[in-house]
């Protein structure tokens, strides 16, 4: 059976590649012959070249030939044109330490190959990439940069990574908005638990900046419904709290808090003009990879 486009984004596959930037490459090469077939087919160039066309714009960058076959209008983005910033956030603490039943791997594993196919696709396009991660602290710090080997230096960050502490949103990000300065792209990665008041506003920060920002949130699908049909003990991985109780019998309330919490984070990051989406470690990885091309093709 030949391997197809969904089963080269699926985190069932990627998982099983060890090698971050074998497994980037995989993914999105993937992922743009998809997107090259099914959404920009016949342009007969790569369609990272090509943005809508904005009424008032100079007509001669249009490409006349898109139109005449797809009767739309579209506008040549030339390399110096496409340049911009592309930094990602990547939330590297003990909460992402876990993997349920269902889940192909721990969240973690699953938000640093969103990092890692993010980094590439920003790459292949000529942007400047950069990657900060943090806990309890900041772990790696790889300015946005595009000179020889920075796709290989965040990937050898992103590989060295192993989960662990509290998540200090507060402190990394508000030491990381200062430096932005020109307009560019942030991706926060991030299970965002506990933290539905804090991070809209962190984030809102960087708009303020002039930057796009997406915030991708990686649950567990466990996280989502509590399946656990016996006595189960629940751990908190970064206080060390431990609870020991019938999911049964606590999951309606669960669920409710659980609802509570991801509208309060959606509406928050509206309010904030930060893109959102919900992620889980069963989902393809298309999702994330097709939310970053929105923004990089605005």
């Amino acid at each position: 059976m030949s391997t197809t486009v969904k089963d080269l984004l699926d985190p069932a596959h990627l998982t099983q590649i060890a090698n971050m930037q074998l497994l980037a490459r995989t993914a999105v090469e993937g992922f743009l012959s998809g997107m090259h077939r099914s959404v920009f087919h016949g342009f007969g160039t790569e369609f990272l070249q090509y943005r809508n066309y904005t009424p008032g714009e100079d007509l001669k960058y249009i490409d006349w030939k898109v139109l005449a076959r797809s009767d739309k209008l579209y506008t040549k983005v030339y390399q110096e044109e496409t340049n911009m910033n592309v930094t990602i956030l990547l939330d590297c603490s003990g909460s992402l330490d876990y993997a349920g039943e269902r889940a192909p791997c721990t969240k973690f594993r699953y938000a640093a190959m969103i990092a890692a196919c993010i980094s590439y696709l920003a790459g292949r396009q000529g942007d400047n990439v950069g990657l900060f991660t943090y806990s309890d602290e900041l772990l790696e710090a790889v300015e946005p940069g595009h000179r020889s080997g920075q796709l290989s230096r965040v990937m050898h960050s992103l590989a060295r990574l192993k989960p662990h502490g509290a998540a200090a949103h507060q402190r990394t990000l508000d030491n990381l908005t200062h430096p932005f300065k020109h307009r560019g792209i942030v991706v926060l990665i991030s299970d965002m638990l506990e933290s539905e008041h804090e991070l809209p506003r962190l984030l809102r920060n960087f708009r303020y900046r002039h930057c796009d920002v997406i915030a991708l949130q990686v649950l567990d699908p466990d996280e989502l419904d509590l399946p656990q049909p016996k006595v189960t003990r629940f751990q908190d991985i970064e206080a060390g709290k431990e609870v020991v109780a019938w999911p049964s019998s606590v999951r309606e309330q669960y669920a409710r808090r659980m609802d509570e919490f991801l509208a309060t984070l959606k509406t928050g990051f509206s309010q904030s003009q930060v893109d959102y989406l919900r992620l889980q470690t069963t989902d393809s990885l298309g999702l994330a990879l097709a939310q970053y091309l929105h923004h990089r093709t605005l």
